[in-house]
């Protein structure tokens, strides 16, 4: 047996299940509550954070999640989960939601999958044995795109709002075609499926339940994910805060996406 292969399962299995109950609340009338850093909260993200821990707990890992509090222990393994990402994409119903979790090993993700329940696509990535797409029961392995010319990336960005960092960064590259979605997870899943090739979150807003899980899963796929100062993102429990960005792209311009995001936060 693989290693990790009885966590993966239980955890797409554990997926599955929250991002049934989650499309009950989606399909109906919520309310909506603000937390105390300004985020908005649902039914759903409370729904799938029991679900998903819940699934979880049977192995002797630590648990971190955005709504609930951390439960380490002695091992070296601990999962991290974001119930809901894009809450603010549930609550407008632009089908561009996702649950995801990853598993981290001594600050690495050594698993990861992301779950967008509308349009029931999966993807999966264990590390070193690539990356996976399951779709309406089928399963493909997936990679990055080929492409190397800048002014043929796809960009992808926030549905919402259109950061001036963004636009910088595009007029230096030379971008012109933008894809606008919701859900870090599902943006650099676009990427990992050669749908894209390059994201940039300049924000230190991110936390690290935002992007364990597409990290690993955009790495396996030939991709590649740096910081804003080109440095390959390590995990740390203590501080969960992504303060020097999140930028993915199909593992080509490395340099050129750099310095051209460096141009656009000054």
């Amino acid at each position: 047996m693989d290693e990790y292969e009885k966590e993966l399962k239980t955890l797409v299995d554990a997926l599955r299940e929250a991002g049934r109950e989650v499309m009950k609340v989606y399909e109906g009338d919520f309310d909506v509550e603000i937390k105390s850093d300004n985020s908005p909260l649902t039914k759903a993200d409370r729904i799938s954070h029991e679900i998903i821990t819940s699934r979880l707990s049977v192995f002797n890992h630590g648990i971190v999640s955005e709504e609930g509090e951390d439960f380490q222990t002695e091992e070296k393994l601990s999962w991290v989960i974001d119930p809901l990402d894009g809450t603010s994409d549930f609550i407008q119903k632009t089908r561009e939601f996702s649950l995801m979790a990853a598993l981290l090993k001594n600050g690495k993700p050594v698993l990861g999958a992301v779950y967008a329940p509308v349009i029931d696509c999966l993807w999966y990535a264990c590390f070193g044995k690539g990356a996976f797409l399951v779709k309406q029961g089928q399963e493909k392995k997936i990679s990055v795109s080929s492409q190397e010319v800048l002014g043929d990336y796809r960009f992808v960005i926030s549905r919402n709002h259109f950061r001036e960092q963004d636009k910088v960064v595009a007029e230096r590259l030379g971008i012109k075609k933008f894809k606008k979605m919701g859900s870090v997870g599902v943006k650099f899943c676009r990427i990992a499926q050669g749908d894209a090739e390059l994201c940039v979150y300049t924000t230190d807003k991110l936390c690290i339940w935002d992007t364990c899980a597409p990290h690993i899963i955009l790495k396996e796929a030939g991709g590649e994910v740096f910081d804003i100062y080109g440095k390959e993102p390590v995990y740390f429990l203590e501080d969960k805060k992504m303060k020097n960005g999140f930028i993915g792209t199909n593992g080509k311009n490395k340099d050129s996406v750099i310095l051209s995001v460096k141009k656009g936060i000054k």
